[in-house]
C-alpha cells in the first residue's frame, strides 16, 4: 500500500472516530447508556479511611475520564490533520491515554469495592496497555520516518 493511500485512510478513520466519540459522549450525557445499579458510598457504613479512599478514587476516575477524553480528541484531531501519524506528539498522547485508562480502571475497581463490596475489573487496563504499547511503536515509527526523510 502506498504511503499516501495509507495516510488518507488514517485521516478518514481518525475523522470518523472523532465524530463517533463526540456522538457517544453526547448520547452518554443525555442518558442513553445508563446503568441500573447504583454505586453510592454510604458514609455512615464505612470508616473514615475508607471514605477518604472512596472519594479519592472517585475523583481519580473523573479526572482520568476527562483527561482521557481530551487526549483522545487531541490525538484524533492531530491524526486527521497531519501528513504522518509518526510524530512525537501522537506517541506522547497515545502513551498518556494508555496511562489514563490503566489508572481509571484501577480507581474504578477500588471505588466499586468500597461502595458496593464487589470486585469488578473492566478491560480499560488492557486497552491502556495496548495504547501504551502502540505509543512505543509510533515512537519507533517516528524515528524510522525521520531516517526515511533524511535519506530522500
Amino acid at each position: 500500500m502506498k504511503n499516501e493511500e495509507l495516510t488518507r485512510k488514517i485521516k478518514r478513520l481518525s475523522n470518523f472516530s472523532l465524530v463517533a466519540i463526540i456522538i457517544y459522549f453526547v448520547l452518554n450525557i443525555l442518558g442513553f447508556f445508563t446503568v441500573n445499579k447504583s454505586y453510592i458510598i454510604d458514609f455512615d457504613d464505612h470508616s473514615m479511611p475508607e471514605n477518604i479512599i472512596g472519594i479519592i478514587s472517585m475523583l481519580t476516575v473523573v479526572f482520568c475520564a476527562v483527561a482521557g477524553a481530551i487526549t483522545t480528541f487531541m490525538m484524533l484531531n492531530d491524526l486527521s490533520k497531519k501528513r504522518t501519524p509518526f510524530t512525537l506528539r501522537i506517541s506522547c498522547l497515545m502513551r498518556n491515554l494508555g496511562i489514563y485508562l490503566i489508572i481509571l480502571d484501577i480507581a474504578k475497581a477500588i471505588f466499586v469495592y468500597i461502595a458496593a463490596g464487589e470486585v469488578i475489573v473492566g478491560l480499560f487496563w488492557f486497552a491502556g496497555i495496548i495504547f501504551y504499547a502502540f505509543s512505543l511503536v509510533f515512537r519507533y515509527g517516528k524515528n524510522l520516518q525521520k531516517e526515511s526523510d533524511e535519506t530522500l
